[in-house]
Formats: C-alpha cells, structure tokens, sequence
C-alpha cells in the first residue's frame, strides 16, 4: 500500500535521455559520419581532379600538345585535295566552254605549261585556306608552326650550298650507275624552249618550297611525334615535352623513323615522271633523306628549302650547259 506522500518511481531523466540517443544512433547509424564524410569527400576533389589529366591505365602525365601532328598533317593533305577538286572542276568548265581555244581533253593534260599551272593552282588553293585555319588551330602563324626559320637557312647558307652541290654529285654518279629510262615522261615536258624555262622557275621556286612544306614540314614531325606518342605508351616512359619556343623534343629512333618514312611518298610522288625506274627513284629517296636530315639538324624548314631549291638549280644549269641555253633540247634526249 502506497502512503499518500509517496511517488512511484520513475527512470532517472537523464538516463533516458542517454538511452534514446543511444537508440537513435542504433536506429541511424551513418547519420553522425555524415559531415565527416562529405569533408572528405571535398578534401579529394583536388586529386581527383589532377587524376583526369593523367593516363589512368599506366599513370603516365598527359603528354604536351605537339605541333604538327598527324592530324595537322590529315588537315593539310585535304586541303590539298580540295585543291585538285577545284582545279579538275575548272578544267573541265574551260574544255566546256572552250577557254583559251581548249577542247582535246588528250592535248591538255600533256600540255606543260596546263600542267605546272593546274600544280601550282593547287598548292595556292590549299596555302590560301591553310594560313587562316592554322592560325586559329595552333594560335600561331602556319610558317612559324613549321618552324620555317629563315635567319637560320640564312646563316647556314654556305653549308647548305655545300650540302646540295654534293647532291647533285650523288645525282651525277647515280645517273652514271643506276639504270634510267631513255624516254621517261618528263622528258616529253621539254618540247620547246618556254615549256623548259616554265620548268626551270617551276623547279627552284614553287616546287621546292611546297614540298618541302608538304613532306619536310607537316609529314616529318608528324611521324616523329608518332613514333613518340606510341613509345610512351608501350615502354611507359614519360614524354620528351617541347623545347623553349614550344615545339617537340624528339629522340634519334624517332627521326630516324620519320626520315625514312617521309622520303617515300617523296621519291614516289615523282615516280610518274621517272617511269618508276627503281634507278631514279633510289636517287630521289636518298637525297630526300639528305633534306630531312637538314631539317632535322637545323630546326628549320627554310634551310631545307634552301638545299632544294639549290640542288633543282643545279641540275637545270647542267641542262642549260648542255642544250646551249635550252636551245637544243634535243641534246637532253
């Protein structure tokens, strides 16, 4: 019997204050980490971060952008094929509508003079929508991209002069050796003596400097950082990077790599005119070597111009000796 001052007992306040916390805790265990997790989350974001600039399946730091590359060089040759499209487009217009007197289809493409005009037509087309595209892709002029360098070609001009007398030696003693056609194609381009001087200022000019832009320019750092881009990922090495002015830094194997494989469309690109002899086309495989070495060493596209340009001249005066000014021409046959 309870007297009447008595209270029944009750659980201590504060006990049960514990116990339902503890309860709660229980209940919602992951609830009280919740901050701690969210801070740890946010002091990851930074490496987290750094880690999408690395190669995630060898580690390797995300290799600098290297200019030209192969799809710099993709870019060039497809504007160069747009160019053709254009020219075989208004040659077809003129044989239409019969400009300048034209209608043998026959007649006009072994004209010279249509010839050399539809190359260079080319070639300035494909310059013409280059300069502006590169400029907007690599934020730098096209010829500065190409590493063109002329004060280098000019304080090596002597060297360089030296190094294309010694390939037209080559040529000489090639000419002497290895068997050439006696009628090859481009001997039929020397039918009167303005189709031969066309030639001549075709050959030291245009010719020269839109291939050595072609494959010297685009065709060789492109199979060189290739050979780079595929060594890193298969030995896991880091990148060689780029130099001061920005432009790549490249290993002997992948020079190498790059010489000899840009001097084959080279030499092949003039197999027409040589009846791909292999005689000739030997001949123009290795000076094309010699001209990648030039622009290799020298880190200039203006320098292997220069020899280019030079070793055409020489091979023209010694056309000019024999033929007595290209009167003569069938001296040359």
């Amino acid at each position: 019997m309870i007297e009447a001052n008595e209270q029944p007992e009750r659980p201590d306040d504060s006990s049960e204050a514990a116990a339902g916390a503890h309860a709660e805790a229980e209940t919602q265990p992951e609830a009280a980490n919740v901050p701690a997790v969210a801070a740890e989350w946010s002091a990851a974001e930074p490496e987290a971060d750094a880690a999408w600039g690395t190669i995630a399946w060898q580690g390797l730091p995300t290799p600098p952008h290297r200019l030209p590359n192969a799809a710099d060089a993709m870019v060039f040759l497809l504007l160069l094929g747009m160019g053709l499209v254009a020219m075989i487009g208004m040659m077809g217009l003129a044989l239409k509508l019969h400009w300048f007197g034209w209608s043998d289809p026959t007649r006009l493409l072994t004209n010279t003079r249509v010839a050399l005009g539809s190359q260079l037509g080319i070639y300035v087309l494909a310059l013409a929508a280059a300069l502006p595209i590169y400029q907007t892709m690599w934020g730098r002029g096209l010829m500065d991209g190409l590493q063109w360098r002329p004060a280098v070609a000019v304080r090596l001009a002597k060297w360089l002069l030296l190094v294309a007398v010694a390939c037209d030696a080559l040529a000489a003693l090639g000419n002497a050796l290895l068997p050439f056609p006696q009628h090859a194609p481009i001997d039929k381009m020397f039918s009167s003596a303005s189709d031969a001087w066309m030639l001549f200022a075709f050959g030291i000019t245009a010719a020269p400097f839109f291939e050595e832009m072609i494959f010297r320019g685009f065709l060789v750092p492109a199979l060189a950082t290739g050979w780079e881009w595929a060594a890193e990922r298969i030995t896991g090495r880091e990148s060689r990077g780029v130099d001061a002015q920005g432009f790549p830094v490249w290993g002997t194997g992948a020079m190498i790599f790059a010489a000899l494989g840009a001097s084959v469309p080279f030499a092949l690109m003039h197999g027409a005119q040589v009846s791909h002899a292999w005689g000739p086309l030997s001949l123009l495989y290795g000076v094309s070597l010699v001209l990648c070495a030039v622009r290799l060493k020298t880190r200039s596209l203006a320098a292997s111009m220069v020899v280019h340009a030079s070793y055409n001249f020489l091979l023209f005066a010694a056309m000019l000796a024999q033929s007595d000014g290209f009167r003569h021409l069938e001296r040359l046959q």
